[in-house]
């Protein structure tokens, strides 16, 4: 059977679970596609930038990833710089992008320079909602090209873990930026952009620390739906508005946590189970018996295996059509919910 990888409920609210939980492609980053390039990871953004007086348009490619043998753990680690490029000869600014990792694929944009201007321009003064409104839609459709989807994840976490190391000049500040987002469906999926999900976690970290030190991100998540269809996750070197080129920052070995409310703390519905363990059938009985409720049963991957709703009074439900294991029961009842482990034999 595989590992735990959705735990609902503990037995006792200090006690967390410590097995294996469910994880994202290459969190160790132990695989590269090439010495730049992590796999399931988009450490680059490409496109082109139009307008440009003298040349019109310039092409534009940053990589801000390095494989490093100093890891946490393991053979090797990602390291994150921000990069500069300079259009002052031709006219434009000179450019300077945090170092940004994002779980997932992205795509390239095409802006013109006055857009990149005005961007730019933004500080912690700006109206943003005015600024995009009096922006281009087309330009900012194609800027949402370099922002990730994430990949398929199932189970909202309570806490992503990573360790890092952050390396900003000696005598200077700067910020480095974990956010995460579980996705559903109906949700844009642009963390980068500010519209942020149900589910998301934030972390800013500006002091200097100079060996590898465990992080955690705790998500706002929604306890009465804990699944999601996608992870979405976004590390930065800086900050957009003070990238700096010297800034380093290592991550390396990321992992999350499910350790949802005890049963003492979500038991609002007072029920009975058996036989439990079950081999055929399991009684379900709750005292209030005139509520309509509904059951869901999920397995230890977070997968939903079966519902019933609109129930009254004791319930007989077969398990005989599941494999022989540990499952969670949800119960939901006049907008309480109480969630209990069971085990078929």
């Amino acid at each position: 059977m595989k590992k735990i990888l959705f735990v609902f409920v503990c037995v006792f609210a200090a006690l967390q679970l410590s097995a294996q939980q469910p994880n994202i492609s290459n969190p160790d980053f132990e695989q590269w596609t090439t010495a730049s390039y992590p796999a399931g990871w988009t450490t680059s953004i490409s496109g082109s930038i139009t307008g440009i007086p003298l040349i019109g348009s310039y092409p534009l490619s940053f990589n801000f990833a390095t494989r490093v043998t100093d890891a946490h753990s393991g053979n090797y680690a990602l390291k994150l710089q921000a990069k500069s490029l300079d259009l002052s000869l031709f006219g434009g600014p000179e450019i300077t992008v945090p170092g940004i990792a994002q779980l997932g694929t992205a795509g390239s944009f095409s802006v013109s320079l006055e857009t990149i201007q005005t961007l730019m321009s933004i500080d912690s003064t700006t109206d943003i909602s005015s600024l995009i409104q009096n922006m281009d839609m087309d330009e900012l459709s194609s800027l949402a090209n370099i922002f990730s989807k994430g990949e398929p994840f199932n189970m909202v976490p309570t806490a992503m873990k990573a360790w890092v190391k952050y390396l900003p000049p000696v005598g200077e500040v700067d910020t480095m930026l974990a956010l995460i987002g579980a996705y559903r469906e109906g949700e844009t999926s642009m963390i980068l952009m500010g519209d942020m999900p149900e589910s998301y976690g934030y972390f800013a970290l500006t002091d200097r620390v100079e060996n590898y030190t465990e992080i955690t991100v705790p998500l706002q998540y929604n306890e009465e739906d804990v699944n999601c269809d996608s992870l979405v996750i976004v590390f930065m070197s800086s900050s957009f508005m003070n990238a700096n080129t010297a800034t380093e920052l290592y991550i390396d070995d990321i992992s999350f946590e499910f350790d949802y409310m005890s049963v003492e703390s979500t038991e609002r519905i007072a029920m009975n189970l058996y036989p439990n363990p079950a081999a055929d059938y399991m009684m379900i009985s709750l005292d209030n018996q005139l509520d309509m409720y509904d059951v869901t049963v999920y397995d230890m991957n977070g997968r939903q295996i079966k519902k019933l709703e609109g129930l009254t009074g004791n319930t007989r439900m077969a398990v005989d059509e599941l494999s022989a294991g540990t499952y969670f029961l949800k119960v939901q009842q006049a907008g309480n919910t109480t969630v209990r482990k069971f085990v078929v034999e």
